[in-house]
């Protein structure tokens, strides 16, 4: 069965959208949503490297917003929301298509993985479509019994800019400030997103 990597343009009305955008250096990540029975949304969100009160600030002013709740959690906090705007969800709902959990968002933009068939994958672009909302398809495998990659997209990338810089090499190329200069990243950001995408290879490597 296909499996399809989707990048998803965040309506301006839901309340993830002005946030990623207005902090590029910051980390989000949703770990679980669902639709509710009376129409809302409601979900769990991971945020790093941005300020608990900043979060505090855009669940308490964010119309989008039925509710909100922020909790401390390692290296960030967690949100967990209600939203009266459950656009993306209701267009998944819709197509009977489920999201793999987690996915990121950055910059206003999801990515989404799912493994579903073709018929289904055309579903969802005519419900999207039909809500106006922007996507594109990144990439599209044919089999989807490949173990999944254990690196986020944005992990992937700082990675592949700091190998390429030669940061891995013995001695090192360059610095660590060099990577976050060439990301365009904070130093203290780029740090984080290296050491959990090398645990993440770890943890991957010894599981396998």
């Amino acid at each position: 069965m296909p499996r399809a990597t989707l990048s998803i343009t965040l309506p301006d009305e839901m309340w993830l959208a002005p946030v990623t955008r207005e902090n590029p250096d910051a980390t989000f990540r949703v770990l679980s949503a669902l639709p509710a029975e009376d129409g809302a949304g409601v979900g769990l969100v991971e945020a790093r490297d941005i300020p608990p009160e900043t979060m505090r600030t855009v669940v308490a002013s964010s119309d989008a917003l039925r509710d909100g709740d922020v909790l401390p959690a390692e290296d960030g906090v967690l949100v967990q929301f209600e939203t009266r705007t459950p656009t993306l969800l209701s267009a998944t709902r819709s197509a009977k298509l489920p999201l793999d959990f987690p996915f990121e968002v950055s910059d206003g933009v999801a990515r989404w993985t799912l493994t579903a068939t073709h018929e289904r994958l055309t579903r969802l672009g005519d419900e999207l479509d039909a809500r106006g909302v922007d996507y594109r398809l990144e990439r599209l495998d044919a089999d989807a019994t490949r173990k999944p990659d254990p690196l986020t997209d944005r992990q992937r990338d700082v990675l592949e800019a700091a190998a390429a810089a030669g940061y891995y090499d013995e001695p090192r190329a360059c610095s660590l400030t060099d990577v976050a200069d060439d990301v365009g990243l904070a130093k203290s950001t780029v740090s984080g997103i290296l050491h959990r995408a090398e645990r993440a290879l770890v943890d991957a490597y010894f599981d396998a």
